[in-house]
């Protein structure tokens, strides 16, 4: 399950950040290989749901507050839903926190956790290749 996780970061040209902040106060919070850098401010969180009929998709809320922290001034966040390891959706820093705040987004209490299902994955937020991956979060191939 996590292979096409990382066959897409690594075609993306992204960075594991376990390896970034390996033994850092962040270290705990990366427990699996899902959070990459693209760029020096350019952050993906990548997940793959366990359900092909129905697919859903976690957003941790310890990671989503650190990663609207380490975004505050500058530099952005992409919640990548894959679908294989090659399409998916893209959700922004922006859509992510508008529909949170919409209540579009579940929140867990359990899990502590957000549920990305699939009606907040909208067609304009999918892709099917890396290409139109890259057209989806503005970076020209």
């Amino acid at each position: 399950m996590g292979d096409e996780i990382l066959e897409f970061a690594e075609a993306a040209g992204a960075t594991d950040l376990k390896q970034l902040f390996d033994y850092s106060e962040f270290h705990g919070l990366f427990k699996r290989r899902n959070y990459f850098l693209l760029d020096k401010n350019t952050f993906l969180i990548i997940g793959i749901s366990r359900s092909k009929i129905r697919p859903f998709f976690g957003l941790r809320k310890g990671i989503f507050e650190l990663f609207n922290k380490l975004t505050e001034k500058t530099g952005t966040y992409y919640y990548i839903a894959l679908a294989s390891n090659k399409s998916g959706w893209v959700l922004p820093k922006t859509q992510i926190i508008n529909q949170i705040s919409k209540g579009l987004i579940s929140y867990s209490a359990g899990q502590n956790s957000y549920k990305i299902n699939d009606y907040n994955l909208k067609d304009q937020y999918g892709f099917t290749s890396m290409e139109g991956f890259r057209q989806r979060i503005g970076v020209a191939t």
